[in-house]
């Protein structure tokens, strides 16, 4: 039963400290701020105080069950009292003679207790405390004490017979067994986890749902008929649900979803309702997710709460855009009102009385809640003091709940009296709440019978049953029944794609698709049944069928993706297209390219080329004489269809008909193709129509040899006229003798952005760059590439973890997973010769090493005051460079590949260095600064520093080497440039207005016969772990430093000596690490040890007393910086960085690793133990926010170890709060919020999702660089 003792009784209380027991009741002491006794019934209710007077330190506690008294002792007054066990009658039975009484028990009339003064057991007779003598002494330390008896634990009244509870049978006072819970729940949605609250009792003790892997959990709410928990998850993008115990948790809608916010259950018709702040859209579906359907889509800014009267048929919802407002609509999404618009600011929580017909919201902006009547009038303000920021809000019965992102609380205010309660404190990360009946539910419309004779969605509206499809579906002429249509017109808006009915009521509806920016260009695959689109804003282009993909795009130049128009492949292997610079033209070519004509020479600027394949004939709208025309596939016989038309643009054909889009009418309409007559508007109120087409399989009828095997091409199949077909290479790609295969480029650089990946050929005319089709590219922030396996690796700091996949996308996985070992991987290098990734962690502040295949080698550098972040390996010298930011004095170092050998190469005249670049051909070190704005270089060894470049370079933040250039990217100015890196000459911008740029790295070609002559490529050299080149030629072997170098000179294990520092040594270590120690009991290692910590004292001793006083460097680690722009090829008075001594050992130099074990980082800060501070686990911050506690601890077992927690508060703290008035919670300052001063005015607005948009000062620490994903959230 700990569970029960944990969420009954520990989350109940500030100050706890000794005695439970469970009867019909359960007692306790409590020695916090106000010192008292209490019990409640078993099931955690009918809480009450017993003594609360006379009372300092109330230790032991126990019962007497034959004369129903309770004892307990004293350790501040030194009494033993007993009362009556509902507190009446006390008395005292020992008084004055006890030094420190602890723990208490009774058998028949005897009591014992322990006493800590005395170190011993005592006893005396219960009734009156004579005979007072000790039954045993010299305890060091007596603490518990229990009679072990049967009459302790007497058998009492069956009182569960038939009856079998799920969970825990609890006994309340009253009578018989407590199965089916509480009636009424609040239900608490918190950044990374769910809780619930029993509203039946007064103490509001909050119990975590058990359901993982929530991100950050935005909405709850409840259906009470099947008893689920709907919540949305803004970080996962998903709507997921569980049962009210956490149980059997599983995602609802998963696609298509960019910031869901808020959520509303129909419990009536089984729906379920969202917003959408990232699509800005109102969705529905079915309780399982099925059956999707856009509502509204239109004017919608920052749709946040949203709720529903599935009764009177309304929905009801607030936007805290530009334009805040509240509005309301039928639960079809018809009959739009507004119903507020003045005087809001961020309106985000939003409730409804529906016994009174009033709607209460809370406003995070203008700091109040008001109310009015469902129609919107009445509106008057209800509560407008101490509101700082209001997020979740809800109303049950009579009672207003909300949560207050500042105050970290949660309160409630009567709607009629206004009397206000705080009923949790000083809880962090609090987002929605939805308080609600457990079973009960009211109210009905024809929606619950027969699912309102509906074959799909009923939707109830005010004036009836509305029955719906989802998408995919249209309505049938019967208005019940849903059919799949056989056609149906696509066009794209710039925010939106949308299709509209040709069989039924023309209605328009959107499709639902996230990160469309500004659409242009459409077409579709009917085999695949999915639709391709281009877009300007983001220049890409994308697909849609089940899931969203991203592909590559055809350029990045302005208008080079939007303004491509549509080409039509037809049976007979040609492609169409217009051509609107220079003099406007329609031109043919051969699928491959090849034989190129012109076929309509004399036109304007064609657009929305189609083709007529019955007829064989191309239609085409021209926007300069605003006409549509017509011609044979040959560009004669040319007619004009429509010359009456304001602004054509689109234009499709279908059947009998051509559609076209008119951007002066807003309008989509349709005539004859041949005589243009029977104009009918399709829709109207439409703006800017980029593109139409009519989805159905006529549109891509045919056949073509490519169709089959994909004419046994490697990669692409182009038909053609004559042979039928040819093979073509994909770009950077070139086609072999065999003319069917393809050879990816060797040698090329790779770039980053913060969701895209890049390659781009230096010497390619047609398309220098392209997007990688890569998916689901978070935050993108290094990479680095393998050419033995052609895999390209990335960290993803939004998903904390380094990646991999083939250039192609194809096996896309995740080497190292930073999240479930709590780092952050910040840089990485590939050792393609040992096969091995070096990476160091923003966390914990070392470099690691990790296998190709993920397995982990272990931490090859660690120092007390490290802060490594960019680091390039050059393993043909059996080195690694590394900058580190040390505060006030970033460092540029180098070590061996095992971490020893290690020396500062320069240390002043740095700002932030950033990025790094080894050019092996020229033996030079290249680094960017970005606080300094230059690009600098020196040999490898340090010497000859001079500036490459220093005008005009805003935001550097990474730099390659490729060829005779060396490039490097500008995040501020979006820009890619190089410059000739011996002559420092020809600056050239490379490619520009590239948004997010975040990485470059340049990938050489891997010529085998030099990759086999490294000694490190056979079986590691032969190393267990890392195998290291020397100057010679030959290798050493070495280890990480959790291990030493065997006598084998080959091997890493461990030693006596590491066994006993391994606690040590793992306290503040990387969590990657997982050592083996083997055994070893040898005479010749201990004897080794006890030398070597001999010569490291001697070095130590000679350290302080001769060279570290002239080497310190303002406290921090002994450095080297010798003449940064002078000639000489080895610093004067070099003296190597602690750790760097060789010779000592062929391995890991043990004075190196002696020096790290030493120096291991503990937090950042270690928050000072608060004397009687009680066992409530919460977020805090330094200092005390309430009043200091007036009693000392009476017990050892209160005093608590320092905190461990690394980065100022953790949002996964267990629950703190405050029930009744006189339980207050105390000890600690609530973690300081961006509001949590006077002098924020406003609240706080990080972005434009301001109201509940995260921020990387939240997780307790920022990044060295300003990376999107400590700027973004989204």
């Amino acid at each position: 039963t700990p569970q029960i003792i944990y969420y009954i009784i520990l989350k109940m209380l500030s100050g706890s400290r000794n005695g439970l027991f469970l009867c019909l009741y359960m007692y306790w002491t409590d020695w916090g701020e106000v010192p008292k006794i209490e019990r409640a019934g078993m099931d955690g209710t009918h809480r009450s105080v017993l003594i609360d007077s006379e009372i300092y330190w109330p230790n032991g506690l126990t019962l007497d069950y034959d004369l129903q008294k309770l004892y307990w002792a004293d350790a501040k007054f030194s009494f033993i009292h007993r009362c009556n066990l509902d507190g009446s009658g006390r008395e005292v039975v020992v008084k004055g003679s006890l030094p420190h009484p602890f723990a208490l028990t009774l058998y028949e009339d005897t009591l014992f207790w322990t006493d800590w003064n005395t170190h011993s057991i005592h006893a005396c007779l219960k009734h009156t405390g004579e005979n007072s003598h000790e039954i045993h002494t010299n305890i060091f330390s007596p603490m518990d004490i229990h009679v072990y008896s049967q009459k302790r634990q007497p058998l009492g009244k069956r009182l569960v017979r038939e009856l079998v509870c799920k969970a825990f049978c609890l006994l309340p006072p009253p009578s018989g067994h407590q199965q089916h819970g509480a009636t009424q729940l609040l239900l608490l949605a918190r950044r990374t986890d769910l809780r619930r609250i029993s509203l039946d009792t007064p103490d509001f003790t909050d119990i975590v749902l058990q359901t993982d892997d929530i991100r950050h959990a935005i909405a709850i709410d409840f259906d009470p008929v099947e008893g689920h928990v709907y919540w949305t998850d803004d970080e996962v993008q998903a709507i997921r649900r569980s049962h009210l115990d956490g149980s059997e948790a599983q995602f609802v809608v998963t696609s298509q979803v960019n910031h869901p916010d808020g959520i509303a259950v129909d419990w009536i018709a089984r729906n379920l309702y969202w917003t959408d702040t990232g699509t800005d859209r109102i969705e529905v579906t079915r309780l399982n997710g099925s059956m999707r359907k856009i509502l509204i889509s239109e004017e919608l800014d920052e749709p946040r709460a949203i709720v529903l009267d599935p009764a009177a048929g309304y929905m009801y919802w607030t936007d805290w855009g530009e334009v805040p407002k509240i509005e309301r609509a039928a639960l079809d999404g018809t009959e739009r009102l507004v119903l507020v618009n003045t005087s809001l600011g961020w309106p985000n929580g939003l409730a409804l009385d529906y016994s009174e017909r009033k709607i209460y919201w809370g406003d995070a902006k203008t700091d109040v809640i008001e109310v009015m009547q469902m129609d919107g009038s009445g509106r008057r303000v209800l509560v407008d003091d101490n509101l700082p920021h209001i997020f979740g809000f809800t109303l049950l019965g009579d009672y207003i709940y909300w949560t207050d992102w500042q105050r970290r609380s949660i309160e409630r205010v009567h709607k009629h009296s206004l009397e206000r309660e705080v009923i949790v404190d000083q809880l962090p990360d609090l987002m929605g709440i939805k308080a609600t009946y457990v079973h009960q539910t009211f109210g009905v419309n024809p929606c619950a019978l027969d699912n309102g004779g509906c074959s799909h969605l009923c939707l109830y509206k005010p004036q009836g049953v509305s029955c719906a499809c989802p998408i995919g579906l249209e309505l049938m002429a019967d208005l019940t029944s849903c059919i799949v249509p056989e056609a149906f017109l696509l066009f794209s808006r710039h925010t939106d794609i949308r299709r509209i009915s040709l069989e039924t009521n023309n209605n328009n509806v959107a499709i639902p698709l996230t990160g469309v920016k500004e659409a242009s260009a459409l077409d579709f695959d009917v085999t695949d049944n999915r639709i391709y689109w281009t877009d300007i804003t983001l220049k890409t282009l994308w697909l849609h069928s089940s899931g969203l993909e991203r592909h590559a795009c055809s350029g990045r130049g302005p208008g080079r993706c939007g303004h491509v128009t549509r080409s039509a492949c037809v049976p007979v292997s040609f492609m169409y297209w217009t051509e609107w610079g220079g003099r406007p033209k329609i031109d043919r070519a051969a699928m491959d390219g090849s034989g190129r004509i012109t076929l309509v020479p004399n036109v304007g600027r064609a657009n929305g080329l189609t083709i007529d394949y019955t007829e064989r004939r191309l239609y085409w709208t021209d926007l300069d004489t605003t006409l549509i025309e017509s011609s044979n596939m040959l560009g004669l016989e040319r007619e004009v269809i429509a010359d009456d038309l304001p602004h054509p643009f689109g234009l499709t054909q279908y059947q009998d008909y051509i559609y076209w889009t008119d951007w002066s009418q807003r309008s989509i309409e349709r005539a004859n193709k041949t005589s243009g007559q029977n104009r009918t508007v399709i829709q109207g109120h439409l703006d800017y129509v980029m593109d139409i087409l009519v989805f159905h399989s006529s549109r891509q009828s045919g056949w073509n040899a490519c169709a089959s095997t994909n004419g046994h091409c490697s990669h692409l199949c182009l038909a053609v006229p004559v042979s039928s077909f040819v093979c073509g290479c994909p770009a950077h790609y070139s086609l072999n003798y065999d003319n069917k295969t393809c050879s990816a480029p060797t040698s090329f650089l790779l770039f980053s952005q913060k969701t895209a990946i890049n390659r781009m050929v230096i010497d390619e005319l047609q398309s220098p760059d392209i997007m990688l089709p890569i998916h689901s590219l978070r935050n993108v922030r290094a990479i680095d590439y393998d050419p033995l396996d052609r895999q390209l690796y990335w960290i993803d700091s939004k998903q904390n973890a380094i990646r991999r996949a083939q250039e192609d996308g194809n096996q896309s996985e995740t080497v190292v997973s930073g999240s479930s070992l709590g780092l952050q991987p910040y840089d990485l290098s590939i050792d393609v010769y040992s096969r091995f990734i070096y990476w160091t962690s923003e966390v914990t502040n070392v470099i690691n090493v990790t296998r190709i295949d993920g397995s982990r080698v272990g931490v090859v550098l660690r120092g007390e005051h490290d802060k490594p972040r960019a680091i390039v390996v050059n393993p043909e010298r059996g080195y690694m460079y590394f900058t580190n930011l040390q505060e006030r004095s970033p460092k540029i170092e180098r070590a061996a590949l095992d971490g020893t050998e290690r020396e500062v190469l320069f240390f002043s005249n740095l700002g932030k260095p950033v990025a790094l670049a080894v050019d092996n051909e020229l033996g030079k070190l290249f680094w960017v600064d970005m606080d300094l704005r230059r690009i600098e270089s020196s040999d490898l060894s340090g010497a000859n520093r001079i500036v490459i470049e220093d005008s005009n370079i805003l935001q550097p933040v990474g730099l390659t080497v490729f060829g005779n250039f060396l490039y490097w990217i500008d995040r501020q100015q979006q820009m890619i440039e190089r410059i000739d890196k011996i002559t420092r000459e020809g600056r050239t911008k490379i490619q520009a207005r590239i948004a997010s740029l975040s990485d470059i790295h340049a990938v050489h070609e891997l010529r085998m016969e030099e990759y086999n002559k490294h000694p490190c490529t056979s079986d590691n050299g032969g190393c267990s772990h890392i195998c290291i080149v020397k100057g010679d030629g030959s290798t050493r072997c070495s280890c990480p430093v959790h291990l030493v170098l065997l006598q084998d000179e080959l091997s890493c294990g461990g030693t006596h000596h590491t066994l006993m520092e391994k606690d040590a040594l793992f306290s503040s270590s990387d969590a990657t690490e997982e050592p083996s120690f083997p055994p070893t009991n040898t005479i010749g290692s201990i004897v080794g040890v006890l030398m070597l910590l001999f010569v490291v004292g001697a070095v130590y001793f000679v350290c302080q007393r001769v060279l570290c006083p002239q080497m310190k460097d303002d406290g921090e680690t002994m450095t080297n910086d010798f003449v940064v722009h002078g000639p000489p090829p080895v610093p004067l008075g070099y003296v190597p960085h602690p750790g760097s001594l060789s010779g000592v050992s062929r391995g890991k130099s043990v004075i190196g690793s002696l020096s790290i074990m030493g120096g291991s980082s503990g937090p950042p800060y270690d928050r000072a133990h608060v004397t009687g501070a009680s066992s409530s686990s919460s977020s805090s911050t330094k200092g005390s926010y309430f009043p200091p506690i007036l009693n000392p601890p009476p017990s050892p077992a209160t005093v608590r170890s320092q905190y461990t927690m690394e980065f100022g508060y953790s949002s996964n703290s267990p629950s703190t709060h405050r029930s009744y008035r006189p339980y207050s919670y105390r000890h600690f300052a609530p973690p300081t919020t961006p509001c949590s001063t006077d002098v924020c005015d406003s609240d706080y607005t990080p972005g434009r999702r301001a109201p509940h948009a995260s921020s990387a000062a939240a997780k307790g620490y920022t990044s060295d660089l300003n990376y999107d994903s400590e700027l973004d959230s989204s």
